[in-house]
């Protein structure tokens, strides 16, 4: 062992220490100098002994320290990263998962230290230290990157590093970026088997669970392709043998997912089954997983109307075309001529064939009885819409038929207005029409006494009468349970579509089908349908969650707002919003979330209008990532090794593993200096030596009778 004097740890000049040493040892001189009686050999040995203790002080304040060096040889120090991934177990070609893996492990004899030491990590969703015996091979993702990042990062002085893995990593970066920082040299070794099984697989079809009769809508195909790269397939939609629907893709990635829209025409009544189905390719590995089936209840989407005008007036001649035009309605009139007849023919009562009962004014009397009774018993099973005339009787209508959505105290008489928005009426959903001018709309007729607004109605227009807002309901309407009610109380509405204006002719047309398919439609259905593509999805795909939403009048809505919040146990709450892609289907992907079960909450909303809500579940199971793709990555492993002046090795060539390693000196002993430094101060012996200097200087001037 050397010593070697490193100098002086002191906040003052190394003079002033010999200037304060040369004062006191003065000072000991002169404090003796006068005692003669003594003798001048304890006079002398009295100042040694004072000056020691001084010169000691002074040393220690200095605080002077060494070094000492000694020379010792460690074995060589090796980094072994194991592969704990469920991939590494897999069963493929000559490759027999965990059998051959500890073969591996047995043919590079880690278990003999004698002349190394060796650092064992495993690599799973994380590397962790472990040791050759705590393997499991079931970790559900690799992150290589963290692998190397730990090999970077480790105290251990390492003398190079080995990798065993199959090369392929389901998290973190591409490996081979964090390899370049590497200072060791990283050998690697490649197990698994580069055998690749083509396949195509329907892995998830998403679809509305309700259609409408004679309309198209949108099927979502997730297709997962493994071997297929730039070869193009079909992606056929079924019904029985019949082909309703294809497109063909062509993969831009040798694995990888593929999102596929496919129009689904509804040409039926009922529960209809369709299939999605790729036609087996060639040097497919099967075809049982080429296909997947789906139900959707297609519902006849026509709306059975029925018409009754009991006097004759433009505005019906103007209901009815419109009703007519629209392809979603079948149309019956029924006009009263007096008593029992109509001159389209004679009129029947049954709810189960009309889904709208709408009444063109209505008589203060001549109606018999038995047609009020049937008309009554109809109205309080059906939608409603009271369309005014000039000889319309509220009072006779709410005695006879049913109550009205407005208050009626006197006598029901027309005056010429003008048409107003109501403020609170502007949101709701009859009220999506073209922008317009009011003041520009022709004038129309409608009470602006006797009438008030009903509790629990929306009045959507009120009446302005000579240029004053009068606050007045000119058209209302109401939920009743399960079934709805509008009136529009107003008449004249034939003028809209005269004036040379076609916006003012849009407006009436809009505003008066939305009522209808406002009021026929039943508040109890569902307008928001929340479905996650997969009941169920593995820890390593993306979760994706599709939205159909109609509004309040039946339609698809094309233009609304889907916020939705995911959160489980154990996370907090997440919000997103949903991406429109047209058609009243919506769409999110949240990427990939940890193992558990999850609640969704979705909101739709148009401007301010709360649409609907729905909640929901799915799961996320154990991540499948490990099995989408088994391929060994021998490039990876490679690169790994090549950035690192390491070599790569696969599993069946590792003859002569250790020789390149020896030939290189990492397996040979490492002369190593260890260091260490001394601090005199630190020493207890300077202390008890300065106590013993002063006891014996104490007992010798004892001994000499001094004071």
């Amino acid at each position: 062992m050397d010593i070697i004097f490193q100098g002086f740890q002191s906040s003052l000049p190394l003079w002033c220490y010999v200037l304060i040493l040369i004062v006191t040892l003065l000072l000991t001189w002169w404090s003796y100098k006068d005692i003669t009686a003594i003798g001048d050999f304890y006079r002398n040995i009295l100042i040694l002994l004072r000056s020691g203790v001084f010169f000691i002080l002074l040393l220690v304040l200095l605080n002077p320290f060494l070094k000492t060096e000694s020379t010792y040889t460690e074995r060589a120090d090796i980094l072994v990263v194991l592969d704990n991934s469920a991939s590494t177990d897999i069963n493929k070609n000559k490759y027999e998962g965990k059998k051959t893996y500890q073969k591996v492990l047995s043919t590079l004899n880690f278990r003999d230290s004698s002349s190394v030491d060796y650092h064992f990590f495993k690599i799973g969703i994380e590397a962790t230290s472990t040791h050759l015996d705590s393997l499991t091979y079931d970790a559900s993702q690799t992150d290589l990157s963290d692998a190397i990042r730990t090999i970077n990062s480790t105290e251990t002085n390492a003398d190079a590093a080995i990798l065993i893995s199959d090369g392929i990593y389901t998290k973190g970066e591409n490996p081979v970026f964090e390899a370049k920082e590497s200072k060791n040299p990283i050998y690697t070794v490649g197990i698994g088997d580069t055998l690749s099984q083509k396949d195509i697989v329907v892995q998830s079809v998403s679809s509305p669970s309700t259609g409408y009769l004679n309309t198209e809508q949108s099927v979502s195909v997730n297709i997962k392709n493994n071997g297929f790269k730039g070869k193009p397939f079909q992606v056929q939609l079924q019904s029985g043998t019949d082909v309703l629907s294809q497109k063909t893709i062509t993969p831009e990635l040798t694995t990888g997912n593929r999102e596929v829209s496919l129009a689904l025409p509804l040409n039926t009544e009922g529960l209809q089954q369709f299939t999605v189905h790729v036609p087996k390719q060639q040097d497919e590995w099967t075809a049982n997983n080429n296909m997947q089936r789906f139900s959707v209840d297609v519902q006849d989407a026509r709306q059975q109307i029925l018409s009754l005008a009991f006097e004759v007036h433009p505005d019906i001649r103007f209901w009815r075309s419109l009703l007519e035009s629209d392809k979603n309605t079948d149309l019956t009139k029924r006009t009263w001529l007096g008593g029992n007849r109509f001159i389209e023919g004679n009129f029947t009562a049954n709810s189960d064939s009309v889904d709208l009962l709408v009444f063109h004014g209505y008589p203060r009397s001549g109606i018999p009885t038995d047609i009020e009774n049937k008309l009554s018993a109809l109205a309080q099973q059906v939608p409603v819409i009271i369309a005014t005339t000039p000889l319309f009787s509220a009072e006779r209508f709410e005695e006879e038929i049913t109550s009205l959505p407005v208050v009626v105290s006197g006598s029901w008489e027309p005056s010429s207005v003008r048409l107003s928005p109501r403020s609170q009426g502007i949101s709701h959903p009859i009220m999506e029409i073209p922008d317009i001018s009011y003041d520009r709309l022709p004038s129309l007729f409608a009470p602006i006494q006797n009438i008030d607004h009903a509790p629990g109605a929306t009045t959507l227009l009120s009446s302005n009468f000579q240029g004053q807002d009068t606050d007045k309901p000119a058209m209302t309407v109401e939920e009743r349970g399960n079934r709805r009610l509008a009136l529009i109380g107003a008449y004249g509405w034939f003028r809209l579509p005269q004036q040379d204006n076609p916006g003012i002719r849009q407006f009436a047309e809009n505003l008066l089908l939305n009522t209808v398919s406002w009021t026929a439609a039943d508040p109890d259905n569902e307008l928001l349908e929340v479905i996650p593509a997969q009941k169920t999805f593995s820890g390593s795909e993306d979760v994706v969650i599709n939205a159909y939403l109609t509004n309040e009048r039946g339609q698809v809505e094309t233009d609304a707002d889907i916020n939705i919040s995911v959160d489980s146990e154990d996370t907090e709450p997440r919000f997103y919003s949903m991406e429109n892609n047209g058609s009243g289907r919506y769409k999110l992907n949240i990427g990939s979330l940890p193992q558990g079960i999850f609640s969704f909450e979705a909101t739709a909303k148009k401007g301010s209008r709360q649409i609907a809500t729905q909640k929901g579940e799915f799961a996320v199971a154990k991540s499948n990532a490990e099995f989408i793709n088994t391929i060994r990555n021998d490039r990876v492993l490679q690169q790994i090794a090549a950035q690192t002046d390491g070599i790569y090795h696969p599993y069946d060539s590792l003859s002569g593993f250790w020789d390149t390693l020896n030939e290189r000196g990492l397996l040979d002993k490492n002369e190593k200096i260890s260091t260490s430094f001394y601090y005199l101060y630190r020493n207890i012996g300077w202390f008890l030596t300065v106590i013993l200097l002063l006891s014996a200087e104490w007992v010798l001037r004892k001994y000499l009778s001094l004071p």
